[in-house]
């Protein structure tokens, strides 16, 4: 292997060196000058504000008739008989009759035809929304509110015409109030929220909502009666519900059920595996659907065998609605996850498409489009819509290439809802429970996620297994909730908790590397090096500065707290010397008067005499104390007579282990007020010690942030102590602290340490921070 070599000769640069050399630029942007900019108004940036706001303004004029159009119809079109039977099924997820999935698919493609930056996009129903929907429907109108005894039959009746206006009323509100969430994110440019929703958490929250869906659809698949439930364990509560009505199974609504699962799969498969075979993929949903109603209808099965179906789907466009503001208060928790995981689904499918086709999508926009498609959807009863998936994939796949496509989708969802709606009045909701559980099948087989992940990423599995079981057992709104808070929290703890490293050079090179990795390195003797590679904020701040003391082996502060504690002892003996001394004079004034009355009262005297020596031997003691890296010397007599004075004493430092710490903070990404103060206070410290802090490697946001929180206003921190690189600063600590040199400043000196107590009393947290 070749190796080749480059020579670089260029003297050590501090930040100070650098910036002059290279005649640093100041990148200041006044506020004045931050509004003007926002608040200009001209014909460019009016153009410029439509043509973003309007990207049909864009594509539009570009369009090639003759070479796009054709190919737009045929894809719209079959698209379009996808979208119709999938609509009506995924509107009995959500609790509403089948009519509202033919709205939901019809309205919100108007504006998005106008707004929308993905060009195959296609909005409609999805059904993780279309069961979170469901869950406010069932919530908000509970089917008990609608029953009541009929004499006539004597029985107890649901009234169903009452219900489902009632809950396409709660759909509509709930579908606006989402909208709002969508249009402020949007305008307030919060569409990068998304980024923050990992593709772990994604694929176990629409693993757990696909289960949810496919328990779900099985009342409709076994044609049982199944009390509705809402909140955590509602799945369970449904499951075991199922599990023990199986034995009043329709046998009818089962057949046409797994008949319809056969024809999908089998033609399903076909179609992917000869898919460049075929121009457009084979609407084998509409065929089964139109297949089902002319077996159903003619032969009269649903009366005979009592299966339950579509029944009357009203012809002609719904009269608008507006939303009833008062139920907003029970809607906004749901209405906020609506929002987010709608607008997710759209975006990860809009990259998906821009990347395949070439063409940039803009997430706030496609924020906006969205809302303004679910806002216009809203009055005319919708239930809250995104991509629909296998529409968007059919458009896709048959060649579509712009909204055009679309457009001819929301053609074929009307002439349904205007003249054929009727003649799908027989088609056993079987038939579209089985559509969905067909359509569910790549979003089940994520389920096996756990295992790959493990291998890759034992953290991106967790996130991916809390999500899952939360979304499952909690419902969704809370699966959201604790997804997005539990990787929140994977985030902080990956970056809180990054080990940092020691490094050493590479022999006779300027690298750097950990030594417990490379075996040819050379640690610089008196130099610490340290590598550090998180973002250095409030939440490891204090987690820095213990992994930097155990990389290096000091605690500045201990030391530090040693010799406050080593002064006070002195102080300490100090005062009983100086009081000890007062007693002697006055033991000697004593003597001197009781050697006047030494015939009278011989035994007085003895008396006192003793008592004298007792009290000198109290008062004067010896005391010990033990200081690391510091050696005391001095008077430390068992006894003291008047004739002897102590003896002062004083303090030797030991040499430091090193007298360098350089920190590496190529790896910091940015620096808050805390992590300011901790470095500011590190360099306080050691600098106490006689030891130099120098940083290096610092980028340029890191630099503006220790400039900003004051790192250099205190004193700590000047510009010659940070370096472009960890080889100036090494360099520059060798050139300057020679071994020799260090040798005689350490130990040549007696050095007094008063000057370096803090003597207000702080204890060990205030002095480091």
């Amino acid at each position: 292997m070749v190796h080749h070599r480059y020579t670089t000769d260029r003297p050590v640069y501090s930040q100070t060196d650098f910036d002059k050399e290279f005649d640093r630029k100041r990148r200041t942007f006044p506020l004045g000058q931050k509004l003007r900019k926002a608040l200009r108004c001209s014909g460019e940036r009016l153009k410029g504000v439509l043509l973003r706001r309007l990207p049909i303004l864009s594509w539009l004029p570009k369009y090639n008739v003759k070479q796009n159009l054709l190919c737009d119809v045929i894809s719209g079109v079959s698209a379009g008989t996808i979208q119709v039977p999938q609509g009506m099924a995924f509107a009995l997820l959500a609790n509403l009759p089948p009519v509202n999935g033919l709205y939901s698919s019809f309205f919100p493609l108007i504006p998005y035809f106008f707004m929308g930056t993905a060009h195959q996009m296609v909005p409609g129903t999805f059904a993780v929304l279309s069961i979170m929907v469901g869950m406010v429907c069932l919530q908000l109108a509970p089917e008990s509110d609608f029953t009541h005894f009929n004499i006539t039959l004597n029985e107890t009746v649901v009234d169903e015409g009452k219900m489902n206006e009632v809950r396409l009323s709660i759909s509509a509100t709930l579908a606006c109030l989402t909208a709002i969430i969508q249009i402020g994110m949007g305008v307030m440019q919060f569409g990068f929220v998304a980024i923050y929703l990992s593709e772990s958490f994604v694929r176990g929250f629409m693993t757990a909502a696909g289960l949810q869906i496919l328990i779900s659809v099985l009342k409709y698949i076994f044609g049982i009666k199944v009390p509705p439930f809402s909140g955590p364990l509602a799945v369970v509560y449904t499951l075991v519900d199922i599990i023990l009505d199986i034995p009043k199974t329709n046998v009818a609504s089962l057949i046409f059920a797994l008949v319809t699962c056969v024809v999908l799969i089998v033609v399903k498969e076909l179609g992917a595996r000869f898919r460049h075979k075929i121009p457009f993929p084979v609407p084998v949903e509409i065929i089964v659907v139109v297949v089902a109603t002319a077996i159903s209808g003619p032969l009269d099965l649903p009366e005979k065998y009592h299966m339950d179906i579509v029944g009357d789907i009203p012809l002609g466009f719904p009269v608008p609605i507006l939303p009833t503001v008062s139920q907003w208060d029970g809607m906004m928790s749901t209405a906020f996850s609506l929002a987010i995981v709608g607008y997710v689904i759209n975006l990860a499918m809009g990259r998906t498409l821009a990347a395949k086709h070439g063409y940039d999508i803009d997430p706030n926009q496609e924020m906006l489009a969205l809302g303004c498609s679910n806002l216009l959807g809203s009055f005319f009863k919708i239930h809250v819509i995104c991509c629909a998936l296998s529409v968007t994939l059919a458009v896709d796949n048959s060649g579509g290439s712009s909204q055009f496509a679309s457009l001819c989708v929301m053609l074929v969802v009307m002439v349904t809802m205007l003249a054929l709606g009727t003649y799908l009045r027989p088609l056993p909701k079987s038939v579209l429970g089985a559509l969905i559980a067909v359509n569910l099948k790549n979003t089940l087989l994520q389920i096996s996620d756990p295992y790959y992940l493990w291998k890759k990423s034992r953290l991106d599995c967790c996130v991916w297994v809390v999500s899952f079981l939360a979304t499952f057992f909690l419902s969704l709104p809370y699966g959201v909730a604790v997804g997005v808070s539990f990787s929140i929290l994977v985030v902080i703890f990956r970056t809180q908790f990054q080990n940092g490293s020691e490094v050493a050079q590479v022999m006779e090179t300027d690298i750097y590397k950990n030594p417990k990795v490379y075996n040819k390195v050379n640690r610089l003797e008196g130099i610490k090096i340290v590598s550090y590679c998180s973002p250095l904020y409030f939440a490891n701040a204090e987690i820095f500065r213990r992994k930097v003391i155990k990389k290096t082996g000091l605690d500045p502060g201990k030391v530090l707290q040693a010799r406050k504690k080593f002064l006070k002892k002195q102080k300490h003996k100090e005062k009983q010397e100086a009081k000890e001394e007062n007693s002697l004079n006055k033991l000697d004034n004593i003597k001197r008067r009781m050697s006047s009355l030494v015939a009278k009262k011989a035994h007085t005297i003895s008396q006192l005499n003793l008592q004298s020596d007792s009290d000198i031997n109290t008062i004067i003691t010896s005391t010990s104390f033990e200081n690391p890296y510091c050696d005391v010397g001095g008077s430390s007599d068992s006894k003291a007579t008047d004739s002897e004075c102590p003896s002062p004493v004083t303090i030797e430092m030991q040499p430091m282990p090193f007298h360098t710490l350089i920190l590496d903070l190529g790896g910091v990404c940015f620096i808050d007020l805390m992590g300011v103060k901790v470095l500011t206070k590190m360099s306080s410290s050691y600098k106490k010690l006689g030891i130099n802090l120098f940083l290096a490697n610092i980028q340029a946001q890191v630099y503006e942030d220790l400039e900003k929180g004051g790192g250099f206003e205190e004193g700590c921190f000047s510009n010659s102590d940070l370096f472009i690189s960890v080889h100036d600063a090494a360099l520059f600590s060798l050139n300057r602290f020679a071994r020799s040199d260090l040798t005689e400043q350490v130990n040549g000196e007696l050095i007094d340490l008063s000057c370096d107590i803090d003597e207000d009393g702080n204890d060990l947290e205030q002095e480091m921070f």
